[in-house]
C-alpha cells in the first residue's frame, strides 16, 4: 500500500511539473497583459515598460505610453544618436495596425513596432538582435506573439 502511495505522489508531481512547463508566463505592465515569448524571461519592469531577455543575448522592450512621436521624428531622433535607419513598413496584426522601423548600430539590429491600443495608449515593442542573425518573421518573431496576446 505504501508503494502505491509513493507512485501516486510521484505521478502527481510529474503531472504538476509538466503543466507548469506548458503554461505561458504572463506579464502585467501599465494595465495591459501579454504572454512572455518562449525562451524569454522578465529582466526588469517599471510602471510603463518591461524588458525581456533570452540566452542568445536578444532583448525585447515593451513600452506603453500615452503619446507617440511620429515616424519621421523617431527616425531623426535615432539617427542623431548614431542609429542607421534601414527600412520601415506597415502591416495589420490581430486588431492592430502596426508600424515597423528597423535600425542598426554597433553590430545590433533593432526592430521597432508601434501601434495604438483600444484604450488610446500606444505600445512600442523593440526587438534587438545581433546584426549577423536573420530577421525573425511570422510566428518565429517573438513580437508577433506579444502583439497577438496583448490585452
Amino acid at each position: 500500500m505504501k508503494i502505491k502511495s509513493i507512485i501516486l505522489a510521484l505521478a502527481v508531481l510529474i503531472l504538476a511539473c509538466s503543466m507548469t512547463a506548458i503554461a505561458a508566463e504572463n506579464v502585467d505592465v501599465s494595465g495591459h497583459t501579454f504572454e512572455v515569448p518562449d525562451g524569454y524571461k522578465i529582466d526588469n519592469t517599471t510602471d510603463e515598460q518591461v524588458i525581456l531577455t533570452n540566452d542568445k543575448g536578444y532583448a525585447i522592450v515593451v513600452l506603453f505610453s500615452d503619446e507617440i512621436a511620429n515616424n519621421d521624428d523617431a527616425i531623426k531622433n535615432l539617427e542623431a544618436r548614431g542609429y542607421k535607419f534601414i527600412a520601415e513598413g506597415n502591416y495589420d496584426s490581430s486588431d492592430h495596425n502596426v508600424s515597423q522601423q528597423n535600425y542598426e548600430k554597433d553590430g545590433l539590429t533593432v526592430y521597432s513596432y508601434n501601434f495604438e491600443l483600444n484604450d488610446g495608449k500606444y505600445c512600442i515593442c523593440t526587438l534587438t538582435i545581433p546584426s549577423d542573425q536573420p530577421a525573425p518573421e511570422g510566428d518565429d518573431n517573438p513580437i508577433t506573439g506579444i502583439i497577438k496576446t496583448i490585452k
